[in-house]
């Protein structure tokens, strides 16, 4: 039986170096929430005012404002997909993606993983990594890609010829919904399911959904581990983005989950900041 301390040995590396590199991206984030909250108030705010990490949630929030005051927001809005673009191929949101996939593959390797579940493929940036790293550690594993958008499924389809050595397929999935009977036919057990930015856009009870094909999960999402919210909090809310505050996940986690813990909780305790960005569990 794999432990919580089993896991943090075997991801000790991986997280000193992401939990530094949270530590210093994010220590000016007390600057950032006074400037949300101008932002938010309909007060003027110059990139001037912005640490130079959170220039890009700045540039996403002023679209966002702007659309809101309009009174039409739209998912195709060319700058909006330009920003969404941007985050996905920054320094902070390309180390999350390389640490969740690295921490997926050593848990699968350890734990005897046979099915691999990407939840939310989105732009697919995750996924690539992903089958990059299968393909370089050779394990035998099985990688079922889901979404709730064919269109997102059809593009992820493009690169599964780049690694025709993989089993990989795709398969619609709301994780709002249970997980479909053809899911739960394809799956092979132990199976462990990751993913990035999805249950905030869901809701809570999602995670009991993935835990009923899950042995083991990865999630890289915002949890809001103090129960404070900032305007950068509610500015997203109005694209769909809920806080997931710990307090209320804790109680699930534990019915659905032998063990659980907070990756990176040792910046949010540094810093006082609210939230942590990776969550581990294990039946």
């Amino acid at each position: 039986m794999i432990t919580k301390e089993m896991i943090k040995e075997k991801v000790a590396d991986l997280e000193k170096e992401y939990v530094d590199f949270m530590v210093d991206h994010f220590s000016e984030w007390d600057l950032w929430a006074q400037a949300s909250q101008k932002m938010y108030d309909g007060e003027k705010v110059t990139e001037d005012e912005i640490p130079e990490p959170f220039l890009l949630e700045f540039k996403l929030f002023l679209v966002i404002l702007e659309m809101e005051e309009k009174g039409k927001f739209d998912w195709g809005n060319p700058q909006l997909r330009e920003i969404f673009g941007q985050l996905a191929q920054s320094p902070l949101y390309k180390l999350s993606a390389e640490t969740i996939t690295k921490i997926s593959l050593r848990l699968a390797d350890c734990a005897g993983v046979k099915t691999l579940v990407e939840i939310g493929a989105g732009r697919g940036n995750l996924t690539a990594i992903m089958l990059q790293q299968i393909a370089e550690s050779k394990l035998p594993l099985q990688l079922i890609i889901t979404d709730v958008d064919p269109i997102v499924l059809e593009s992820i389809d493009k690169l599964k010829s780049n690694y025709p050595q993989i089993t990989i397929e795709t398969l619609l999935w709301d994780i709002k919904e249970p997980p479909p009977q053809e899911l739960l036919e394809k799956v092979q057990a132990p199976c462990l399911a990751y993913e990035r930015a999805s249950i905030m856009y869901a809701n809570i009870p999602a995670i009991e959904n993935i835990a009923r094909i899950a042995d083991m999960v990865v999630f890289g999402d915002m949890f809001n581990y103090t129960g404070e919210l900032y305007a950068y909090d509610e500015i997203p809310k109005k694209i769909g983005v809920q806080p997931l505050f710990y307090s209320e996940i804790k109680p699930l986690l534990e019915k659905c989950f032998r063990e659980h813990f907070m990756f990176d909780l040792r910046a949010q305790e540094e810093l006082k900041y609210p939230n942590t960005t990776m969550l581990i569990a294990t039946k």
